[in-house]
């Protein structure tokens, strides 16, 4: 048997030789490098720049303080969708330019309802049961009978228009409630019958001008006259300055002129009326809007309480008892002072 003859292996070419990087070679890879580089750090200081411009508008700022009463803290999120809701229920879309106003009542609104929910039942012994929410809501709701798919419905639906989580929603219900109960324990503390006047007066700018009013006055002027030609008060200007009348009275209609009492006017100068002689103008007294001349046209020490009056008392004394409050629960305002804040708020609530 013949033997095949062993073929030899395939010699193994060899390995090129590696030869240096050329200077001009090594100068173009690190100019290449090097504007890789600069790239990835440019655009890792732009997309910071937007993450933190994210991350302040979605995030920080929302999350902010708006307002704080006492321990509680409402961030702006929250109170910019209550302005929002605020703007949409008083028909303000079209009206950017009073955002300031809004802005201070709702803060007043806000505060309010926070003291009512941390200091009405204790001070007034007032508070709200389950059931008592869950049937203003549904009255809130337009629901007429029991009917919780209904109900659920409905809610969902409010929730929707008002943007308010459920527990956001029922905590502004819950304020009102107990808004309208203190309302109602401050009505039982008027009296059946209280001191009373019929008034007028003259409000001018300054103390100057109301010096000259005064003089007019001694002069033999009649206080009607001078009020129609000087008052600033438009309420009360083509009147005489006569307070008192009904604000929807037309001038076809006769409507008796109501009784003031005491509590039914501004807390600046409702002593100083009623401690004036039936028939003498007053000195200038300053009060909202510059310096008022008054006159009591008659007084009585005894006279029965409308139920107008009544209202308007308990209301009076309620917003006497919010004032005392605040002073035991203080609060801090945030967004009007602080113009980012403000202005992120508002361009919430209009859309802009």
């Amino acid at each position: 048997m013949v033997k095949k003859r062993r073929q030899r292996p395939l010699p193994i070419p060899p390995r090129p030789e590696r030869r240096p990087w050329s200077r001009e070679f090594r100068l173009q890879v690190a100019v290449i490098a090097g504007f890789v580089l600069f790239l990835v750090v440019i655009g890792g200081i732009i997309g910071l720049g937007f993450f933190q411009d994210w991350y302040e508008e979605n995030v920080e700022r929302p999350n902010s303080k708006a307002l704080e009463v006492g321990e509680t803290t409402f961030d702006l999120d929250y109170f910019a969708r209550r302005l929002k809701l605020m703007v949409a229920e008083y028909g303000l879309q079209q009206q950017p330019e009073q955002a300031s106003l809004v802005v201070g009542l709702l803060a007043n609104t806000l505060g309010s309802e926070e003291l009512l929910r941390q200091r009405a039942p204790v001070d007034l012994g007032v508070s709200v049961t389950p059931e008592e929410l869950e049937l203003t809501i549904g009255e809130q709701l337009g629901l007429t009978e029991s009917n919780p798919e209904a109900f659920a419905a409905a809610l969902e639906q409010e929730l929707k228009r008002s943007d308010l989580s459920e527990d956001e929603y029922r905590g502004m219900i819950e304020a009102g409630l107990l808004g309208t109960k203190a309302q109602e324990v401050f009505s039982l503390s008027v009296p059946e019958t209280i001191e009373q006047v019929k008034m007028r007066q003259i409000l001018v700018g300054t103390d100057d001008e109301a010096l000259s009013v005064l003089e007019r006055l001694e002069a033999g002027e009649d206080f009607g006259d001078l009020a129609r030609e000087l008052s600033l008060d438009e309420a009360t200007k083509e009147q005489g300055g006569e307070r008192g009348w009904p604000d929807n009275a037309s001038e076809e209609e006769e409507v008796e002129r109501q009784w003031l009492a005491r509590d039914e006017l501004n807390l600046s100068y409702a002593a100083r009326v009623f401690d004036l002689e039936v028939g003498v103008p007053s000195e200038p007294i300053p009060g909202p809007g510059g310096y008022f001349i008054f006159e009591v046209e008659e007084k009585e020490a005894d006279r029965e309480v409308t139920d107008e009056q009544r209202t308007s008392i308990s209301s009076s004394y309620f917003t006497h008892w919010l004032d005392e409050q605040s002073t035991l629960v203080p609060s801090t305002e945030f967004v009007s002072s602080d113009q980012d804040k403000f202005q992120w708020a508002a361009e919430k609530a209009y859309g802009l």
